[in-house]
């Protein structure tokens, strides 16, 4: 007797050109039953891959009718354990829509692969004491707690945007954090889930200590791309039969299968590490989290010392609620005193080091204090870039149109690439006139622990950039090798100047200031005061004595001023104003066309014709470019870039029409270069 099939629907989770079908018709024995989001495994242009399967409701329209001879057959239903949520689905179809992704790519965020897991390999978080009672709010703490309270009791409810959307903007140190955990405890008190987002795997070993400290490990889920795949499969299976009432990563936690979610939390919510750069869908964690909330019918909450400038201008137009705390969470502390130096009087003291006179006299101070110090510099490595004297070439990156940074240890001197990740030894004489006399330029995390040893030999120094911390639980421990004083210095990148909420640092250096600058962006001013304000809020947090050295040699900047003043409100009005004048978001909404070959001048020509293509067919835009990348080559490709200024959605629906498939398309992008 001959099988009887049915015909299914089913978006394979894989990268399919946007101008293709992204669903496509298989058979499956009449006897199985199927359903939307179930989890199928199929065959797929000679492969075996995942799809999942999708009714006539998810389609805009109905496939023709197809004999079902002639289709594949699904291999297997995978298990109930891997299905995709009703409300995935939607969040999916949106992402596809809102950042122009496949359907598969934008399903597949939200897919985890079986794992069979022995009872050896059980994954647990490490079991915590609950040392570690609420302490009682003050009152900032209670205002804001209360209105966030009013939403949580009207979860699943339809709200105004202004009623789900919290933005708290706390100083550093105002005690944001417990603000957030007694949201949790009442949303937990329902019997929900909540989503806690942190922007770096940095931040989420403090984060874990911190929620399992006060709510027991047993309830607590982290999710991270540094996660084997038993241990993600094992979390998503906690989440998803609501064990896991707290889940704790990155910007791909967002697509947790919580079906039970009563409140988001994007922590340092500025921080542009929300956005997925590198790979299709190009989404932003904040947008997700606010469409989420809308589907979800939650509230979310968007906490930062230093809101992103489109955030605080919806909270200044009522489209989110504004909550402030504008005092640190025990009364009597003071945000620290920054000192500016001018480093070209340091120049003709004939001081050339990297340190000046009174960083180094504060450095001993702390030392002798047994206190602890955080230097923070921009740039990993030892020098930036290397040079020839004689002639002037910098040695560049063969495959990247950057200069290669010069890097030691192990015994080895090595130039990398930042980009692609190249190496090549230390020339001892320069590759085109050979010459002998090369010179190291540039500041780097490297350099700065090298001339450190030198001022302070006795001290234990730890540095913690992208180059120490590349494996599993290199974080965590080194947050703990420094919190129990370990360590009297804390040298690192941008990933220590968020997070780290520790007692005992009395000091803060910031090193080579200018470097923030150095970027012909629209956000390089927000960027530099967010890391400035952030950097310098990791003192003072249990006593009057801390302080910030700021280092620079153009004292005069506006953005360097108003963050040693801790002045967000006075930056953000000249940032603000600056945006409305040359017309970036939050005033114009940004879509980024990145064009990318071999050729460079053949590049250049196919970017005009399709500049010149969208300037004939699209009203009311304006245009930037086309015009080479900032870094015009990456990995042996060359990148040129169109930017469009836009002001309605319905121009994105227009402008895919004349964008080439094989460009790349980012939509609220968060640089220009």
């Amino acid at each position: 007797m001959s099988k009887e099939y049915k015909i299914v629907n089913i978006a394979p989770l894989t990268k399919i050109p946007l101008d293709c079908n992204q669903v496509f018709s298989y058979k499956i024995d009449q006897s199985i039953s199927t359903y939307s989001g179930q989890i199928a495994l199929i065959p797929f242009s000679g492969r075996k891959i995942q799809g999942v399967i999708l009714n006539d409701q998810y389609l805009k329209s109905k496939p023709a009718q197809i004999n079902s001879k002639k289709l594949k057959e699904i291999i297997k239903i995978e298990g109930k354990d891997l299905d995709i949520t009703t409300r995935q689905l939607e969040l999916a179809f949106w992402m596809t829509e809102q950042n122009i992704s496949p359907l598969g790519l934008c399903l597949k965020q939200m897919a985890v692969k079986k794992v069979k897991i022995s009872q050896n390999n059980v994954l647990k978080i490490k079991a915590i004491k609950k040392f570690s009672k609420a302490p009682v709010l003050n009152d900032e703490q209670k205002k804001a707690a209360k209105k966030i309270d009013s939403a949580i009791e009207n979860i699943g409810k339809k709200r105004n945007k202004s009623e789900r959307i919290f933005l708290l903007h706390g100083i550093t140190g105002s005690g944001k954090t417990e603000v957030y955990m007694h949201a949790i405890r009442r949303v937990m008190a329902l019997g929900k889930q909540t989503i806690m987002l942190v922007p770096e795997i940095t931040l989420t070993p403090q984060a874990i200590n911190r929620f399992t400290q006060r709510f027991g490990s047993n309830c607590v889920a982290v999710l991270h791309s540094r996660l084997s795949s038993g241990e993600k499969y094992q979390y998503w299976q906690n989440i998803r039969k609501n064990q896991a009432k707290i889940i704790i990563g990155p910007r791909s936690a967002i697509f947790a299968p919580a079906e039970n979610l009563g409140l988001i939390i994007l922590d340092e919510e500025h921080d542009q590490s929300y956005k997925q750069y590198d790979q299709n869908p190009r989404y932003h964690s904040r947008d997700v989290a606010l469409k989420l909330s809308e589907i979800a019918k939650i509230p979310v909450i968007l906490g930062s010392a230093t809101p992103s400038i489109e955030s605080y201008y919806y909270a200044c137009k009522k489209q989110y609620t504004l909550l402030v705390l504008r005092n640190r969470f025990k009364y009597g502390l003071n945000l620290p005193p920054v000192k500016i130096i001018d480093m070209r009087e340091e120049f003709k003291k004939r001081n050339f080091s990297l340190f000046s006179e009174d960083l180094v006299k504060e450095l001993n101070k702390t030392f002798n204090n047994n206190k602890q110090a955080l230097i923070f510099v921009n740039r990993r490595g030892v020098s930036t870039f290397v040079m020839c004297r004689d002639c002037g070439y910098v040695i560049e990156c063969p495959n990247c149109s950057v200069s290669l940074t010069y890097h030691t240890g192990y015994n080895r001197h090595i130039m990398i690439c930042h980009h692609c990740g190249y190496q090549e030894n230390v020339k001892a004489a320069c590759p085109k006139c050979d010459s002998k006399y090369i010179k190291y330029f540039g500041t780097g995390t490297q350099r700065v622990e090298q001339e450190l040893i030198k001022i302070l030999p006795r001290s234990k120094i730890l540095r913690m950039d992208s180059d120490t911390m590349n494996k599993k639980g290199d974080h965590y421990k080194a947050f703990q090798d420094f919190s129990q004083k370990r360590y009297d210095i804390l040298i690192g990148t941008q990933m220590i100047t968020k997070g780290i909420d520790l007692s005992n640092i009395e000091l803060v250096g910031i090193i080579a200031t200018d470097a923030l600058f150095n970027f012909p962006d629209f956000r390089t001013n927000e960027r530099a005061f967010q890391a400035i304000t952030q950097v310098s809020g990791r003192t003072s947090r249990s006593q009057n004595t801390g302080s910030v050295i700021l280092q620079t040699y153009n004292p005069e900047n506006f953005v360097i001023k108003y963050a040693a003043n801790h002045d967000y409100e006075k930056f953000y009005q000249s940032e603000i104003n600056l945006r409305k004048e040359l017309r970036y978001p939050p005033f114009k909404k940004l879509i980024k066309i990145i064009i990318e070959g071999s050729d460079y001048n053949k590049l250049g020509q196919v970017s005009s014709k399709i500049a010149e293509n969208i300037r004939k067919n699209i009203k009311n835009i304006e245009m930037i470019g086309p015009s080479p990348a900032f870094i015009v080559k990456k990995r042996n490709k060359y990148i040129w870039n169109i930017i469009v200024k836009y002001q309605d959605k319905q121009t994105t629906k227009d402008l895919i029409k004349f964008i080439p498939q094989d460009c790349k398309i980012d939509i609220n992008p968060e640089d220009l270069l």
